[in-house]
């Protein structure tokens, strides 16, 4: 078999792009695998329309900065407008949450009347609760009852206020 650019020299082997016939003049290997030249360099146009697209996308997406808190919700007009108002989204380093329900009450309804989801019903997890009253005679809820009123107890309170509802004061 002979290279199909150049008719009279024997071929070393085939592009793996086009399977053509190429000789050792017209070869290019690239990662180990033999292509033409032809085929090379339309690969190589190829790629370059890929890049000009992702240089044209890169140029058209507006640039997104997020605060040191992490939001990046919100434009940067409104954050500034709500905070103007005295009613900005993120307390102040200065005040403290306070958990609005006592996490030990919780905890000791959910040891001892977790089976019937009474703890939920504390909470305001009504939905929660009324499965527990569906489900109480399975025993299901006295199991997760106890260990719910464990992990109450050992829920740090800003953890618990921000969990189950708390204020700032």
């Amino acid at each position: 078999m002979n290279c199909y650019i150049h008719p009279k020299k024997e071929s070393i082997g085939t592009c793996v792009t086009c399977g053509k016939f190429i000789c050792n003049d017209c070869n290019t290997e690239l990662s180990g695998k033999n292509h033409c030249k032809q085929c090379v360099s339309e690969i190589f146009e190829e790629s370059k329309k890929k890049m000009d697209k992702l240089e044209d996308n890169k140029q058209q997406q507006p640039m997104v900065f997020m605060n040191a808190g992490g939001g990046g919700g919100s434009s940067s007009s409104s954050s500034s407008s709500s905070s103007s108002t005295g009613t900005a989204s993120v307390p102040s380093p200065h005040k403290t949450l306070i958990p609005l329900k006592s996490k030990v009450i919780a905890a000791l309804l959910a040891i001892f009347l977790g089976t019937f989801g009474i703890h939920k019903f504390y909470l305001d997890k009504t939905g929660q609760g009324i499965v527990y009253l569906l489900l109480c005679w399975t025993g299901i809820p006295t199991m997760i009852g106890l260990i719910e009123g464990l992990v109450y107890l050992s829920t740090n309170d800003y953890i618990f206020a921000a969990k189950y509802g708390g204020r700032y004061i």
